[in-house]
Order: C-alpha cells, then sequence, then structure tokens
C-alpha cells in the first residue's frame, strides 16, 4: 500500500461508518495548503480501494474487510463490515 492510501484510510478507519469530507481528507492527508487538483484525492482514493478489493478477494472472506463508499458532493466514507 502506498503512504497516502495508508493515510487515507487510517483517516477513515478513525470514525468508521462516518462521511469525511474531501476538504478534510485533502487537509489532513495532504497539507492544508495543497495548491494541486483535488482529483489527486480521487486517483489516491481508487488505488487505495482497488487494494482492498484485491486483499477482500485474495483472502476468500469478502464480507469481512470495509469498503470506501463515495457521497457525491461530500466525501467518503468507511463502511463497517457486515
Amino acid at each position: 500500500m502506498r503512504p497516502k492510501e495508508f493515510d487515507l484510510l487510517a483517516l477513515l478507519a478513525k470514525n468508521p461508518g462516518t462521511a469525511v469530507s474531501r476538504e478534510t481528507l485533502m487537509a489532513q492527508v495532504w497539507d492544508e495548503n495543497w495548491f494541486g487538483p483535488t482529483k489527486t484525492l480521487d486517483v489516491t482514493m481508487a488505488g487505495l480501494r482497488r487494494r482492498l478489493t484485491q486483499a477482500a478477494e485474495e483472502s476468500g472472506r469478502p464480507c469481512r474487510l470495509p469498503h470506501i463508499t463515495m457521497l457525491r458532493g461530500h466525501g467518503y466514507r468507511l463502511e463497517r463490515c457486515s
């Protein structure tokens, strides 16, 4: 897992089931003074989701691993395992 992917997962895991805004993710994972495109967040999140999906498939127990939901216009939420 890449460092920024890990940082995103750690931040989302602190509050599972709670929506985290794009602004919060950008400020805490990159830097509050980040001037690049927020598309960086989307690309990094896509990589993290791929890694979680791959880990779920390899484990043979996909329902045991959480997944990340995008909340259009707001941010992301780490869904609790059911």
